[in-house]
């Protein structure tokens, strides 16, 4: 827990007239769980993909294991190589079977042999507990399945990071759990991940820090524990109140 993972100094991003991000520092240590918690609309997406430089800042400098992702200099995809991305609306080729949408990253960015490379996606399938979903296409899964598939992609990766932008918010309430279940999985094997979400329960039971954002900056962030039993801010217990039962309301 002591090796610094991700570092993020001073982030500023606006556009138009906008500022939705207003220099925002952040530190993320290895085998760290973080989930970022907000009102919609309020930079945690932005945040999230300033990270992988998906959003390229402003100003401001990103560090992910020990590579500054900010420096004109540095080969962003090869950086991104090592940085597993897990978007809402799961991003998979329709045309493919599910197999095929894990190793393809393994066949095309990292040049591994088509058969280790399918070796490898069928055992990140089986990880996620879809291997025997293998043969399927995308419009024969469920959105929880699909997820899955997406989360087996990166992970077939082999990466150091694992960032999360609202995984279960296009799922059926029904299908959410069996996607949280393989995160809380890889949370509880070591993996660094950061997460932006609105299940408040994951956020309780799995991060290891919770940051509270809004406006575009850090309103306050802390263990769990203290943040939903003890909010500091006036703005975090507003947020907490809409969630009866999870946290604090005052």
């Amino acid at each position: 827990m002591e090796n610094e993972i991700i570092r993020m100094e001073n982030i500023k991003k606006t556009y138009g007239k906008t500022e939705v991000l207003k220099g925002i520092s952040l530190n993320v240590r290895e085998s760290e769980v973080i989930v970022l918690l907000g009102p919609s609309g309020t930079g945690k997406s932005t945040f999230l993909r300033c990270i992988n430089m998906l959003t390229v800042p402003d100003s401001g400098t990103v560090w992910v294991n020990g590579l500054e992702l900010t420096d004109k200099k540095v080969n962003i995809n090869h950086a991104r190589e090592h940085i597993g991305m897990v978007f809402q609306d799961f991003n998979l080729f329709s045309h493919l079977r599910a197999l095929d949408n894990v190793a393809i990253g393994l066949t095309e960015v990292l040049g591994v042999k088509k058969s280790e490379a399918r070796a490898r996606a069928q055992a990140e399938l089986e990880r996620v507990g879809l291997g025997d979903k293998a043969s399927l296409y995308p419009g024969q899964l469920s959105g929880g399945q699909k997820q899955r598939v997406a989360i087996a992609r990166a992970l077939a990766m082999d990466p150091k990071v694992m960032l999360f932008d609202e995984p279960t918010s296009a799922l059926d309430p029904e299908l959410i759990g069996e996607v949280l279940d393989v995160m809380q999985k890889l949370a509880a094997e070591g993996m660094t991940m950061v997460c932006v979400t609105h299940e408040m329960h994951f956020a309780k039971e799995v991060a290891n820090r919770v940051v509270f954002m809004e406006g575009g900056v850090i309103v306050e962030e802390g263990s769990p524990d203290q943040f939903f039993n003890d909010p500091h801010s006036q703005r975090a217990k507003k947020f907490l109140g809409k969630f009866a039962g999870v946290g604090a309301a005052g």
